[in-house]
Parts: structure tokens; C-alpha cells; sequence
């Protein structure tokens, strides 16, 4: 797909569009890095700050990604400005974690498993007391960050074993 970069992008609408994250980076053309930093920024608010109650950990991602939205934007009108050629390939914000199908699949296991609990929470609530079903609602995802950071440390460690040549 072609590029539409806006070469004519006024800087003050620039800064309009991007206090809603993503937007700024639509209006300059680049439609992908929008879509992507718009959907990272309103999942983190539904996800992390709403769904999973984690509001300490969604707050100050929102806000870093608000403002990582609102100053990219910015610099790439810079950019277009001065005739630079840019590429709308996304953020790649772990380049080398390739995520296939096996990560997906444990992805969304885990996100329906979080949104049964919520669903069924006036059900479970009669057969454990309200403290054990909070308990056990707000220790899921701490759980599963650990978990995240144990198979990131075994991969690392066994790349660190089994270098592979890159030329």
C-alpha cells in the first residue's frame, strides 16, 4: 500500500489531532503508526485501568503513551517539512519478539479467562467470600507478569547459549 504522506501538514493541527494519540500521526498520512499507537493507548484505558483494575500501572502507561503520540508526531512533521522521506512501518516497539500464533493463542486464553472472572463475578461471589474472589482477581495479572519475565529470561538465556550468526 502507497504512503499518503501529508506534505502540507499544518504543525498546529498536527498538535491538534495528536492530543488524541495516534490521530496527529493519521492526519501527517501515516495511517498504520496511527491505528497502532490509538489502539495501545485505548487498551491500555479498557484493559489494564478498567477491566483488570490495574489503574497503578495503566495511568502512567496512558500517559507515557499520550505523550509519546503527541512529540512523534510533532518531529515527524519536522521531518516532512524538511523533505525527509518517511515510511509508515509501524512502531515496532519489541522488534525481536516475534509473536506467532502459539503467543496469540495464550494471549487470548488468558484475556478470556480475565473476562469470565468479571462476567461471573455475582455468581462466584456466593461460593467465595468477596476478600478471597478480590484477592484472587487482583493477584491474576502480577501472576502473569512473572510469568511473562520467567520465559523472557529462559529465552535470553538460551539465545545467550545458542547465539545464532546474523550476516
Amino acid at each position: 500500500m502507497m504512503n499518503r504522506i501529508n506534505q502540507n501538514a499544518s504543525p498546529a493541527l498536527t498538535f491538534l489531532f495528536s492530543i488524541v494519540p495516534g490521530a496527529g500521526h493519521m492526519y501527517l498520512g501515516l495511517m498504520r503508526r496511527g491505528l497502532e499507537l490509538m489502539a495501545a493507548f485505548f487498551a491500555c484505558i479498557f484493559i489494564v485501568a478498567d477491566l483488570l483494575h490495574l489503574a497503578e500501572i495503566g495511568v502512567p502507561l496512558c500517559i507515557i503513551i499520550f505523550f509519546y503520540s503527541l512529540f512523534d508526531a510533532q518531529h515527524l512533521n519536522k521531518a516532512i517539512r524538511r523533505g525527509e522521506t518517511i515510511s509508515d512501518t509501524g512502531q515496532q516497539f519489541f522488534p525481536k519478539i516475534a509473536l506467532n500464533a502459539y503467543h496469540m493463542g495464550i494471549a487470548a486464553i488468558v484475556l478470556g479467562l480475565i473476562f469470565l472472572m468479571d462476567r461471573l463475578r455475582s455468581y462466584i461471589i456466593h461460593f467465595i467470600p468477596d476478600i478471597a474472589y478480590s484477592m484472587i482477581e487482583r493477584s491474576i495479572v502480577p501472576l502473569l507478569i512473572i510469568a511473562l519475565g520467567l520465559y523472557i529470561i529462559k529465552n535470553a538465556s538460551r539465545e545467550k547459549e545458542n547465539p545464532v550468526n546474523k550476516e
